[in-house]
C-alpha cells in the first residue's frame, strides 16, 4: 500500500494503522520510491537521510528524507548535502537534479 496518495488514503491510513506501522510504512515508501540510495546508487543496507540534518533545523518531512546507503548516510552526517554530495566520487550530476526534483515536488 502506498502511503499519501490521496487525501482518502491518508486519513485512511491515520485512522486505521498504529502510530508505529504508519511510521514504518512511510519509511518504507521512501526507500521503494527510490530502489536505491540516492547518492551512490547502492541497494545494500538503505537507510533513511535527512537532506537537511535535524541537528540543523531538518524537519522530519517528505521533501527532507531521501533513501541513502548506511555508509553515505554516516559519511554525510551534519554537512551539507550538496557540497558533500558534490566532492564524492560518485557524483552523478543527474542525481544532483533528482534529489532536488524530490525536495521540490514534495515540499508542495
Amino acid at each position: 500500500m502506498e502511503l499519501y496518495q490521496t487525501s482518502d488514503e491518508y486519513l485512511y491510513n491515520l485512522e486505521s494503522l498504529s502510530p508505529q506501522e504508519s511510521r514504518r510504512l512511510w519509511k518504507q515508501s521512501i526507500k521503494d520510491s527510490w530502489g536505491e540510495c540516492a547518492y551512490c546508487g547502492s541497494k545494500d543496507n538503505l537507510t533513511l537521510d535527512h537532506i537537511i540534518p535535524q541537528s540543523k533545523g531538518g524537519e522530519d518531512r517528505l521533501f527532507n528524507v531521501i533513501s541513502a546507503c548506511e555508509s553515505c548516510n554516516l559519511n554525510k552526517a551534519h554537512t551539507n548535502w550538496l557540497e558533500w554530495y558534490s566532492n564524492q566520487i560518485f557524483f552523478n550530476i543527474e542525481k544532483q537534479k533528482l534529489i532536488q526534483t524530490w525536495i521540490d515536488e514534495n515540499r508542495r
